[in-house]
């Protein structure tokens, strides 16, 4: 029960997101300004602050890496090795399908849950798993799409790929933390209570956002598909990321956020890159929506299992 109150404000905003649109007191417009106030202002100073301070060998601990970058790479690629059954033999939307049961949303959910919950420590890991999936997984996805269009002249240069890695907001101020922490070089106070009171706004203006994101019109059909698609986003992703976190020897809280960071809904970039491939749109928005709106069941469930699991994670928290 304590757990359960513990996360529970989290998802009341999500949910007061959600009904805010849906009963019309504010607008769905409301929700691309959130998100860029959330994504572009709070997230980086967020990061920049807590990863300044963070040690850097724990940042870069290979076990965090293998775990969470392998679990992702596996169900990445199971998909789209057993997924054409399902999704047809076009390999750009099969890539689609598997890129939305695989990538998934630290930055945006993750990161402000870990940090309602955990406070400063719960940063750090999905800091590191938001540079995986924004530094590695999504120039990984573009090369993926990318081989699909064969003799296709529009095909993106490694120097684009690198440009647009390098400018996400969750890339460039974790590695500017990383480089503070490094260097041993603390942010003058001045500085510090900026960022700081910046960041606080991440947790509110994100979970709302993911609340107003949800469309309920893009979940009118294909059920099916869906609910694997979701299946294997929210349960077993998080599963293998979890057994890969606890043999790889991961400590109690590194494992949870390992795990919470899996377990969150598809990230949003795998509708822009549908977009951008001209495939699969109607998936990655119908998975988008059905795994934000089953995580609220789902991840309840996770935290509730892992606080049985590793009650020691939560006693260090806030």
């Amino acid at each position: 029960m304590e757990t359960f109150l513990l996360v529970l404000p989290v998802f009341a905003i999500i949910l007061t997101g959600f009904v805010a649109v849906q009963t019309g007191i504010v607008g769905e417009a409301i929700t691309d300004w959130l998100i860029a106030f959330a994504y572009k202002i709070c997230l980086p100073a967020l990061m920049i602050t807590i990863v300044s301070q963070a040690r850097v060998a724990e940042l870069l601990d290979p076990a965090f890496w293998a775990a969470f970058g392998g679990g992702t790479l596996i169900v990445l690629f199971a998909v789209m090795a057993l997924g054409r059954r399902w999704f047809g033999p076009d390999r750009s939307t099969l890539t689609i399908a598997a890129l939305a049961a695989a990538l998934t949303n630290s930055g945006f959910v993750a990161l402000p849950i870990l940090h309602h919950v955990f406070g400063a420590k719960g940063v750090p890991p999905a800091a590191i798993a938001n540079l995986i999936v924004a530094g590695v997984l999504f120039p990984l996805a573009i090369v993926l799409l990318e081989l699909t269009r064969a003799g296709d002249t529009g095909r993106q240069s490694p120097l684009a790929i690198a440009r647009q890695v390098v400018t996400n907001p969750m890339v460039w101020s974790t590695l500017l933390g990383l480089a503070l922490s490094a260097g041993h070089v603390a942010l003058p106070g001045v500085v510090h209570d900026y960022l700081q009171a910046l960041g606080q706004g991440l947790t509110p203006a994100a979970l709302f956002a993911i609340g107003a994101s949800i469309r309920l019109r893009d979940l009118a059909d294909d059920a099916p598909r869906l609910i694997a698609l979701s299946t294997i986003k929210l349960i077993i992703l998080p599963a293998i990321v979890l057994g890969a976190s606890f043999a790889l020897g991961l400590s109690p809280l590194w494992i949870v956020a390992a795990t919470i960071c899996a377990a969150v809904p598809t990230a949003k970039t795998v509708y822009v890159l549908a977009q951008q491939f001209g495939a699969g749109q109607k998936t990655a928005a119908m998975t988008i929506s059905a795994s934000t709106l089953a995580s609220i069941v789902t991840l309840t469930l996770w935290f509730l299992l892992l606080a049985q699991l590793f009650p020691e994670a939560f006693a260090q928290g806030n």
